[in-house]
């Protein structure tokens, strides 16, 4: 079930996610150029935030070391489509079982340390230092030493050290040189910066990890690898005084043409749009109403016709617009839209 949610096998024609294979290229070209000395873990939790995990893998595979994830499901599903290095970033779970598809899992506590050691499988563990994020991790040296003593076993291998930044400012200084201090001594594979760290302030650690900038950023190099389109599948002639959707959330106050698009709330179209904007052949059209299969969208003043696109996300109607309008961050908006049902498409 939960594999079906990412192979979106219950798939909306008329809804198309177009992912660059261009842009995608140039955006893991970009972190290799700036970090010429560092492997690269490219993030794929979340269906790689929304784009499609495999889509993303069969265009970057051969250009990175590491996948990361962030549950035993989402790692489960990545093994039958690389053979690569696969992280499990998350909460620790199903030790045995990330054994035997050879997933490195992360050690957070003590008590994780003690769960690994007692499935006693053959296993690789990176250890996740709290730098000052205050999420998961290890936050001191004698902890680290005392996981360490937990770990030390002949089936387990700990190739790496990690931490997460919680800022792109001045507050990485403070978090790496805690990390420097807790890990000092050590000898493995270390990697905390993501794309925009790499960029202000690069580390130079023996890998970079690089997650939702791998995706849809656009700047420092980085270009949007996603577009939404979809259809005008109905046009609707709506007099004054008219109800347009549910719960008199809009009442015409005048003559309107309302077109309908079939993307809503459970495509990831969050509610929290109405009385927003889509801008559609140069004009902005109001968001007047969403339900969980379709909105609808003032198109008075717009020559329009039925079965023309109309693209939901692109470089007019972008994730930061979305964000804007929900008080939120794009990450939100994009994980959102994995729900989406629509056809995956890689476009040259």
């Amino acid at each position: 079930m939960y594999a079906n949610f990412f192979l979106f096998i219950y798939t909306n024609m008329l809804n198309q996610i177009l992912i660059s294979k261009a842009n995608l290229i140039n955006n893991i070209e970009q972190i290799n150029r700036n970090n010429p000395k560092s492997k690269v873990c490219v993030m794929v939790k979340t269906n790689a935030y929304g784009v499609g995990m495999r889509e993303v893998v069969s265009v970057i595979d051969d250009y990175v070391e590491m996948y990361g994830v962030a549950c035993y499901q989402e790692a489960k599903l990545l093994r039958q489509m690389t053979k690569k290095n696969i992280l499990l970033v998350g909460a620790l779970e199903r030790v045995k079982d990330c054994s035997k598809l050879n997933i490195i899992v992360s050690c957070h506590t003590i008590n994780d340390a003690k769960i690994i050691r007692e499935a006693n499988a053959k296993i690789c563990v990176h250890i996740k230092i709290n730098s000052g994020m205050n999420r998961y991790g290890i936050k001191t040296k004698r902890e680290l030493s005392n996981v360490l003593k937990i770990l030390k076993s002949n089936n387990i291998n700990v190739t790496g050290m990690y931490t997460h930044f919680a800022t792109i400012d001045d507050f990485v200084d403070e978090q790496m040189s805690q990390f420097k201090r807790i890990t000092s001594g050590k000898k493995v594979l270390f990697h905390a910066d993501n794309s925009m760290v790499s960029e202000l302030k690069n580390h130079a650690l023996d890998m970079v990890r690089i997650g939702f900038n791998m995706y849809n950023q656009d700047k420092f190099g980085y270009k949007p690898v996603v577009k939404i389109k979809s259809k005008i599948v109905q046009i609707n002639s709506v007099k004054k005084g008219e109800l347009i959707g549910y719960d008199r959330r809009f009442v015409a106050s005048k003559k309107m043409k309302v077109a309908i698009i079939p993307i809503g709330y459970a495509d990831g179209f969050d509610m929290r749009y109405i009385g927003g904007s889509i801008l559609f052949k140069s004009v902005q059209c109001k968001i007047l109403n969403i339900c969980m299969d379709c909105f609808m969208l003032d198109v008075t003043d717009v020559n329009v016709n039925i079965d023309e696109d109309i693209y939901i996300l692109d470089r007019n109607n972008t994730l930061y617009k979305y964000a804007q309008m929900l008080n939120t961050t794009e990450y939100e908006v994009m994980t959102k839209f994995n729900q989406m049902r629509a056809e995956r498409i890689i476009e040259d």
